[in-house]
């Protein structure tokens, strides 16, 4: 059987139920675009005019076919490293322990890419965080930032070692994507108790949205449907795999190449021990360990 069909017999839904990460798997694809990207970046800092699409890296980690761990969106713009995570029906400030994860994989990485030392004595120059929450339910009495010091460890951020902190985002500027992407949440949790999870609220959650103008052209792609009924793009999902492991392949490349550095010094550190009249015996212990 070739990977396409595989994939398509592990991913193909059940039935035509809408699927409960719906609204998930649309922020994840709306905002991986590079238009609608710079769009979300424009509206969380607008005092940069001065940024174009070609200056944004996205460094979203890669999901899975199965098992996704993260499905929040990641990217550097200069020396920001900006990672948004949803908090939609549920509220819980566990999200934090995901930024936490989220930005020691994002760095292990960033480091890893940029071949920057952290046993140097010359300071890392890494990118600086900025964590945001998108929380398009009812606000109620929830705070505008979190900390992970007072919400999670319950101590006062000012004592704490370890601290991550993050701003929530209820709503945004009317009519920019932030606010776009709220309503088109809002929309369709309302159309979801009219009709249940079924194609019925899909479209009339599409129509009513395109009739407001709210993601009008994002929402116009056929692709749409599919992504809220948890149908699969196949071939981003291979692409997904097949860069995995390219990048295993490089990591392994990368340690066999130490490897191989560090048994060339053993043989130098050997041989000079050796010619200066160390036994044999211990010239290997010291050199080889």
């Amino acid at each position: 059987m070739d990977e396409k069909k595989m994939a398509e017999n592990i991913l193909k839904p059940l039935d035509d139920t809408v699927n409960r990460n719906s609204k998930d798997s649309v922020f994840c694809d709306l905002f991986e675009q590079p238009e609608y990207l710079l769009q979300m970046y424009a509206a969380l800092h607008p005092e940069d005019d001065v940024t174009s699409v070609t200056d944004i890296t996205l460094v979203t980690l890669d999901h899975k076919l199965l098992q996704a761990q993260y499905n929040d969106l990641g990217f550097i713009v200069g020396n920001r490293l900006m990672i948004l995570a949803e908090a939609q029906s549920t509220w819980t400030v566990n999200i934090l322990i995901r930024f936490l994860m989220y930005l020691g994989e994002t760095y292990q990485r960033y480091i890893r890419n940029n071949d920057i030392s952290v046993y140097s004595t010359r300071k890392a120059q890494i990118p600086t965080p900025e964590l945001y929450v998108i929380y398009p339910g009812e606000r109620g009495n929830k705070p505008d930032e979190i900390s992970l010091a007072r919400d999670v460890f319950g101590i006062d951020p000012e004592n704490a070692f370890v601290n991550v902190k993050a701003k929530i985002i209820y709503d945004s500027k009317q009519g920019d994507i932030i606010n776009q992407y709220i309503v088109f949440c809002r929309v369709f949790d309302e159309q979801i108790k009219l009709y249940g999870r079924t194609k019925k609220a899909v479209d009339e959650t599409i129509r009513i949205c395109k009739n407001r103008d709210v993601l009008k052209d994002y929402l116009a792609k056929e692709e749409v449907t599919d992504i809220m009924f948890g149908y699969f793009d196949y071939e981003k999902e291979l692409e997904f795999l097949r860069r995995e492991e390219r990048e295993e392949g490089r990591e392994e490349g990368r340690e066999e190449g130490r490897e191989e550095g560090k048994n060339e010094r053993s043989r130098e550190i050997y041989e000079r021990l050796i010619a200066s009249k160390m036994p044999p015996e211990q010239a290997r212990a010291i050199a080889f360990g």
